[in-house]
């Protein structure tokens, strides 16, 4: 690797959120061109508005395909192998430090969509709302994952911002409220995790999050992220989207 690879932890209310920085300035732009290049077909356009913002994704994510799952593995099993190949440097870069960091091989299934991008544009200055607070946890929403969940022994998500906005963005977190009921999650203390171009954030447990507002300055900016999610099972990680 050419890009320094100290982890930061950042603790917040008993939660912890880990930081890496991953790319260099010129693995960055590289890593842009391959998402400006990438083939239509790989592209889901997913919603737009009147005041020109819309949202695309790079691959189908598991999240927006929960109630069609036959489409969401068909489309795995259709562009997971372009996709490795057209951002190879992306997935071989973080998978290579995951496999540092905990030993263990990492690894991809047919049937659940690599790693991929979120694409985010904005035709003109302003503040932008981000997403809504949730739980990740898409290894029970899979029916692949959901039959060995007793199995799963650990949990990842990573996110490795490409492209912000020229104002900013980042990740907002809630720590669990040390006296929250079973099954209560948040309601802590509270984190916002500026993002970086090529500085990976990610979770070693399922926290409430999302992603935080952005800010523009000026017309035509963009938020490109790459993110994905990780289980360990088998001795080995497996990676998806």
């Amino acid at each position: 690797m050419t890009a320094t690879q100290a982890v930061e932890e950042i603790r917040f209310g008993g939660a912890s959120v880990h930081s890496a920085e991953l790319f260099t300035p010129a693995e960055v732009a590289a890593i842009v061109a391959a998402v400006d290049a990438v083939p239509a077909g790989l592209r889901h356009e997913c919603w737009g508005t009147p005041e020109a913002r819309s949202m695309a994704t790079i691959g189908e994510p598991l999240y927006r395909n929960r109630a069609r799952l036959a489409y969401y593995e068909e489309r795995a099993r259709a562009e997971s192998r372009p996709l490795y190949r057209h951002f190879r440097l992306a997935h071989d870069r973080v998978a290579t430090f995951f496999e540092h960091r905990y030993g263990l091989p990492v690894v991809y299934a047919d049937e659940l969509a690599v790693p991929g991008f979120h694409l985010f544009e904005f035709g003109a200055p302003g503040e932008y709302d981000g997403g809504g607070w949730h739980i990740d946890a898409l290894e029970l929403q899979t029916p692949a994952l959901f039959a060995r969940r007793a199995e799963i022994t650990a949990v990842v998500n990573f996110t490795v911002p490409f492209a912000l906005p020229d104002g900013g963005s980042g990740l907002d977190l809630q720590a669990d409220a040390p006296d929250a009921r079973p099954g209560r999650r948040g309601g802590g203390q509270p984190i916002t995790v500026p993002y970086r171009a090529g500085t990976m954030l990610f979770t070693e447990s399922e926290l409430l999050h999302r992603i935080s507002g952005s800010r523009c300055l000026t017309p035509d900016q963009r938020r490109v992220t790459y993110q994905g999610h990780g289980v360990r099972l088998d001795g080995r990680w497996i990676f998806f989207w």
